[in-house]
């Protein structure tokens, strides 16, 4: 480091001899940097507990991997479910029946997708039984013709606890008087809510054994579903699944389910992230503004230092080192900022619900009611270096001016 030069820059940033309007540019250029950076953390901040939040929710209802076969059908699962669990990676496993219905109670119809399940083990792959607000989820397969269905559906159904209803399965019975569809009553035995309106609306839980017989699968299912200590070792899994059973299964897992949907999001970070690094960027114009005001302040000190000897690019090193200074304050400052409003998100967010007077995030179309944030270190890091960058390059051109100022004609004009 250039110390003559770090110490002139100090001087020019503490001096009170500039005017009112370089001092009010300089001021500008943190605040617009410091604004720009705490805008990036917030939002990359949203982002990211957007992102979490989805993942988890998805995966509370879909299982880390999947194995079927094809056609969606499942031989002899138990014994694979035996060899499945001993694995290191598996915390445990479920078999289940799926298929689509129609869901009927009191004159409305409502299309669902219908899960068949076996309480016990479903504990081991999803959480079902810790959104249960309602009634007992282990009831079904306990008692004939149980049912479990999601807040939103019980809600535009109007049902509660003991309700029958009937469901309607595309499969036809043929009698004496001709073909006709097959139903069935069902007893409603709990309600559960996973805050997510596919989810809620569109779901309903029986039992595996009782969806056998209403999608004739016989002693099949449609598939077992694993759940493993790293969701992120799924695909690693997935391999293990394959090179063992060579390749007689079908096996999926989350990556693959969603894929479109989380590269979307991955996608929509990164398009963000660079829509505000752009905000940075024009902040960095008024450090531009700010040098040039300076340098053309402080001509005569230039003239004078070139005239005692020092060279061309200590003086440049003066206005960079200042440029820089201002960046980093301004970096600093966006940063906590930033950090500020991302962990007290919640409070901000209610303020401006009550001032718009509604809810900002409709559960029905986000699949999330609240705004979640979720800091990472990366992403300050990241933010931090790249606006440092447009910092001192803001600096450059501002600074050579500098060192080409001729002492001769600044000293003659004076």
């Amino acid at each position: 480091m250039n110390y003559l030069s770090f110490f002139m820059a100090y001087k020019y940033l503490r001096s009170k001899k500039n005017s009112r309007f370089t001092a009010i540019i300089s001021k500008s250029s943190i605040i617009g940097i410091a604004l720009g950076i705490a805008a990036i953390v917030v939002v990359m901040s949203i982002m990211n507990g957007f992102h979490s939040e989805m993942r988890d929710k998805i995966l509370s209802m879909v299982s880390h991997v999947i194995i079927t076969e094809k056609n969606y059908t499942l031989e002899n699962w138990q014994q694979l479910k035996k060899e499945i669990d001993q694995n290191e990676l598996v915390v445990g496993s479920a078999p289940y029946v799926e298929g689509q219905a129609m869901f009927s109670h009191n004159g409305n119809v409502h299309g669902v997708q219908l899960k068949g399940i076996i309480p016990e083990y479903e504990k081991n792959v999803t959480s079902l039984s810790d959104n249960i607000v309602d009634g007992n989820i282990d009831l079904i397969g306990k008692e004939p013709y149980q049912i479990s269905v999601g807040a939103d559906l019980a809600k535009k159904m109007n049902l509660k606890i003991g309700d029958k209803i009937t469901l309607v399965i595309p499969r036809t019975n043929t009698t004496m008087i001709g073909i006709i569809p097959r139903l069935k009553r069902f007893e409603v035995s709990s309600i559960f809510e996973f805050g997510m309106a596919q989810y809620d609306k569109n779901l309903v839980f029986i039992n595996i054994d009782e969806a056998k017989k209403l999608y004739d699968m016989d002693q099949n299912i449609t598939g077992l579903r694993l759940k493993l200590y790293d969701l992120f070792k799924s695909p690693r899994m997935a391999g293990i699944i394959n090179s063992k059973f060579r390749n007689n299964y079908i096996v999926i897992d989350w990556t693959m389910m969603n894929k479109n949907f989380f590269k979307a999001l991955q996608m929509e970070k990164t398009m963000l992230m660079l829509l505000m690094l752009l905000i940075v960027l024009v902040a960095t114009f008024n450090i531009i503004s700010s040098l040039f005001m300076v340098v053309s302040e402080k001509k005569s000190d230039i003239a004078i230092l070139k005239t005692i000897g020092m060279s061309a690019n200590k003086i440049m090193y003066i206005f960079i080192y200042q440029g820089i200074f201002l960046g980093i304050v301004g970096i600093i400052l966006g940063l906590i900022l930033g950090v500020f409003l991302s962990l007290n998100l919640d409070i901000v967010v209610s303020f401006i619900e009550n001032i718009l007077g509604r809810s900002i995030l409709d559960s029905d179309i986000y699949m999330i009611s609240d705004v979640p944030a979720k800091l990472e270190f990366l992403d300050l890091i990241y933010v931090s270096i790249i606006s440092f960058f447009f910092a001192v390059l803001a600096t450059i051109y501002p600074a050579v001016k500098a060192s080409k100022t001729m002492p001769a004609e600044v000293l003659k004009g004076n």
